[in-house]
């Protein structure tokens, strides 16, 4: 997931779809929070997998991909 495109706009990767469910992280870190520098989607255990906006040039495994 990503808002590359539009900031504030979390669409899934690569076919840009809008996401229809954002479940960030609302605690000590609250999410997004990265602005334009931070791209990209990620779930992070250490938030109970809620998600997190990430700079795109990291590297994550994705959750599941098309065949």
């Amino acid at each position: 997931m990503r808002d590359e495109v539009t900031e504030d706009l979390w669409t899934h990767f690569p076919s840009e779809t809008p996401m229809t469910f954002l479940d960030w992280v609302t605690s000590d870190n609250p999410q997004p929070n990265g602005g334009s520098k931070a791209n990209c989607g990620a779930y992070w255990e250490i938030y109970d997998y809620h998600m997190v906006d990430e700079d795109c040039t990291r590297n994550f495994t994705p959750i599941c991909e098309k065949p």
